[in-house]
């Protein structure tokens, strides 16, 4: 089962089990966890494979299907019936993987700058080699200069107008990551190694919502066609907001994540917030 961290679980309320994203751990959700600790919530904080205090083994391939598995064995663990599932980024590709294992475990999935995969399998083949690339790199350079390159992708340029110790904040728990385990999730479970989900979204009968920032493009576009292709969508594209709306606009997270599980007006509505 895999890493976890947990308050005391009361079986009458909806259960919300939050994914972190690559070269991070679930203390990336330090700045939403309180509000939705308060709710009628319970919050389960995964540290995903090769990542924070994950004792997963290594000998062993961390595949989606092997994920997926493990998330399955911590909800029957506590014996949970109402489940809704977040994934951010590469925690996003890992729920969306989940819900199309389990399609009848979760009550709704929540994707923010998440992706469904590659479509096109030269693209995926280009990309997985570009991850098997970037594994031996980590461990050639060592954490701290590949966290220093990682922080300077466009991706993240928004977190500039972060306040610093949220900057310095981010920057230790990436340091904080065990090269080995990065190396191995980006072989494992990296995006050209996930198989293509585009063709299952329509399957998809749960509600899904999907949030993204205003300044990241790819997302937008993304989160657009997911949209189209998922019967039960809602798309909420987020103000001064870049990859990592959790960090960046946290109150705005946490109002989505609420409503689109407690119920609300919010929900009802697509477009800025």
């Amino acid at each position: 089962m895999l890493t976890h961290y947990v308050n005391d679980i009361d079986p009458k309320k909806p259960t919300l089990i939050l994914l972190h994203g690559f070269i991070s751990d679930h203390t990336t959700f330090h700045l939403v966890e309180d509000e939705l600790n308060n709710q009628a919530l319970n919050v389960i904080k995964v540290d995903l494979p090769g990542h924070g205090q994950d004792n997963t083994k290594h000998d062993i391939e961390w595949n989606m299907t092997f994920i997926a598995e493990q998330i399955k064995a911590l909800i029957d663990y506590y014996e949970l019936k109402n489940v809704y599932l977040h994934g951010y980024s590469m925690g996003g590709r890992v729920a969306l993987s989940f819900a199309v294992h389990y399609p009848n475990v979760l009550n709704g999935l929540i994707l923010e700058s998440a992706s469904p995969g590659i479509e096109d399998p030269t693209e995926q083949e280009n990309r997985k080699n570009v991850d098997i690339e970037r594994a031996d790199y980590i461990q050639q350079v060592g954490i701290e200069q590949f966290v220093e390159e990682w922080s300077q992708l466009p991706l993240f340029n928004s977190q500039a107008n972060l306040k610093s110790d949220e900057r310095n904040r981010i920057k230790n728990m990436r340091l904080s990551q065990s090269p080995i385990g990065l190396s191995k999730a980006l072989t494992d479970y990296g995006t050209g190694s996930q198989p293509s989900y585009w063709h299952k979204l329509e399957h998809l009968t749960i509600p899904v919502c999907i949030i993204v920032g205003e300044q990241d493009e790819k997302f937008i576009n993304i989160g657009n066609k997911m949209k189209q292709s998922i019967k039960k969508s809602k798309f909420h594209v987020i103000n001064n907001a870049g990859h990592t709306i959790h960090v960046e606009q946290p109150s705005k997270f946490d109002t989505i994540i609420i409503e689109f599980i407690l119920g609300g007006k919010l929900c009802q509505d697509n477009g800025k917030q």
